[in-house]
């Protein structure tokens, strides 16, 4: 962690992340982050995958006002 430091990086006390499931369709990951960018959110990584016919999303975000807007956009979406 020492390395880290000293090339900048910083340790992060908290982490915020939003699971999303639901059916997949072609580019719902595309109109999932569309419509976070459009709500001001940042998002801190991204990360998905289909299982099947139904598909798993993480959205890291910086906090836990983020989470909760996060959640609220992304309801509307899936």
């Amino acid at each position: 962690m020492v390395a880290a430091a000293v090339a900048g990086f910083n340790i992060a006390q908290k982490q915020h992340c939003v699971r999303v499931l639901g059916s997949n369709q072609p580019g719902l990951a595309v109109a999932m982050t569309e419509d976070l960018t459009e709500a001001g959110i940042n998002l801190r990584g991204f990360s998905a995958a289909v299982i099947g016919t139904q598909f798993v999303a993480y959205v890291p975000v910086d906090s836990q006002a983020e989470a909760d807007r996060a959640g609220d956009v992304l309801n509307a979406v899936v």
